[in-house]
């Protein structure tokens, strides 16, 4: 039998814990578009739209469980808001996920 080191087992138990909503608000195909698409610069709700194809509302929506996850934040502008990300580090998250993707040869 394998002994445990009860200390690693919490710190990765933390981490699942600390993990857990940003990969929930990643496994979302439209919030995920949207990160992707932030990774371009700051954008409007309204720009968005334009790039998802969704409602005004369904956007915000989405903008929110992105900002409840720590992954977006707003800026004001003007009678609107900017998005932007949050850590430069998602543009790797990006790169990574791309490269994680089955290709249509492996399906």
């Amino acid at each position: 039998m394998v002994e445990l080191d009860l200390a690693e087992v919490e710190r990765c138990r933390a981490l699942a814990v600390q993990w857990a909503p940003v990969l929930q608000a990643l496994g979302n195909p439209d919030r995920l578009l949207i990160v992707l698409w932030l990774t371009d610069g700051p954008q409007s709700v309204r720009e968005l739209q334009a790039v998802t194809g969704l409602p005004q509302s369904t956007v915000s929506y989405h903008l929110g469980h992105l900002r409840d996850a720590g992954l977006v934040s707003a800026e004001a502008e003007g009678r609107s808001n900017r998005y932007r990300l949050r850590s430069p580090d998602l543009d790797r998250v990006a790169t990574m996920l791309g490269s994680l993707a089955p290709t249509a040869a492996e399906d």
